[in-house]
């Protein structure tokens, strides 16, 4: 078909639309044809939320668990052929494969995370289904964290005062594991004569954040002061701890020996503003070297304070604090305080 153009101007109708129009009037044009719809997808579409997960710093040895949803947000069934994770450290669980998913419908998966050395690591998992050429993967990260072993008596001296020669006085001792990890005693000693202990085992494990009871007497055999230790062992301790124990030995007939002056028994008192997020503890750490390391886990709780009675005389200590969310997930270290301790 031949025809002529003619400028024809309409105010507010785009030109090329008016000679379309026009040259349909004019007799129409067999190569014109109007544009097709796009019809609606039938396909089905694997969505997965969320699309990254990170665990944060774990504790060696210890696992934190997320989840993943699996859905099918299309007009179709998808088939999942295989659901897997790239790294040992994570470990999956949940509905098995190849499984069908119904479109509007979806499957929950469980992400385990349990560092096997200390450090930051990265995986993914990959999800092979129908509605995509290549597998579908979420990235994974987290950061293995070394493990701390600490335990804390209280208290961590006992003055039995004077005691008539051959009577006994016992006295009940806390033993609380304030580390990350169990801590297995492998042996219990006893120094100085007249004491000992009873109701504490080698052999006996205790937990993280597990307190055991156990008793200490004194039953003085020769008149005068005495002093003691008992000793606590565990291959997870760089050192024994120990309690203090002393004491004296007095005849019925005789008068209380002039006693000895007593030491003074010093306390570092902590105390910390709270944390901005929601938090289910604070944990206090301990050093005797400015900036670190803080090799002793002091405590752990919920509290906004610590007294700290299981310093010496003579020694400085370096404080940090951490906060603790409900899933096990512990902030930074706060600023450093320290405290020197005077001698007696």
């Amino acid at each position: 078909m031949n025809f002529r153009t003619h400028s024809i101007f309409f105010p507010g109708i785009f030109s090329l639309a008016w000679l379309l129009i026009l040259g349909s009037a004019l007799g129409g044009c067999a190569g014109y044809v109007p544009a097709a719809t796009t019809p609606s997808s039938t396909q089905g579409a694997l969505a997965v939320s969320p699309s990254s997960l990170n665990f944060s710093t774990v504790v060696v040895g210890q696992t934190l668990t997320q989840t993943i949803h699996v859905s099918n947000t299309g007009k179709s069934p998808i088939q999942l052929s295989s659901v897997k994770v790239s790294d040992k450290d994570f470990v999956i669980s949940g509905p098995s494969v190849p499984r069908t998913i119904l479109p509007a419908t979806g499957l929950d998966y469980t992400l385990a995370f349990t560092p096997s050395t200390a450090g930051s690591q990265t995986a993914s998992v990959s999800i092979g289904n129908s509605a995509t050429s290549a597998p579908t993967t979420v990235p994974l990260a987290g950061v293995g964290a070394k493990a701390t072993a600490a335990v804390q008596l209280n208290p961590n001296s006992v003055n039995f005062g004077s005691l008539v020669l051959q009577t006994t006085s016992t006295k009940s001792i806390s033993l609380q594991n304030s580390g990350d990890v169990n801590v297995k005693i492998s042996g219990v000693t006893v120094a100085g004569a007249g004491f000992g202990f009873a109701d504490l085992s080698p052999g006996f494990s205790l937990s993280p954040n597990q307190t055991v009871t156990f008793q200490v007497w004194f039953k003085p055999t020769v008149k005068g002061v005495a002093s003691g230790t008992v000793s606590i062992i565990s291959a997870n301790l760089s050192s024994p701890v120990t309690l203090g124990l002393s004491g004296s030995g007095v005849t019925s007939s005789s008068p209380s020996p002039t006693p000895s002056p007593t030491p003074t028994a010093h306390t570092v008192h902590l105390s910390w503003a709270p944390s901005s997020s929601a938090v289910s503890g604070y944990r206090v750490y301990r050093g005797q070297v400015s900036g670190g390391p803080y090799p002793n886990a002091v405590t752990s709780g919920d509290v906004l304070s610590f007294d700290d009675t299981t310093v010496v005389d003579g020694n400085t200590y370096y404080y940090v604090v951490t906060a603790v969310d409900s899933a096990g997930v512990e902030s930074t270290y706060s600023n450093q305080a320290s405290a020197q301790v005077p001698n007696n």
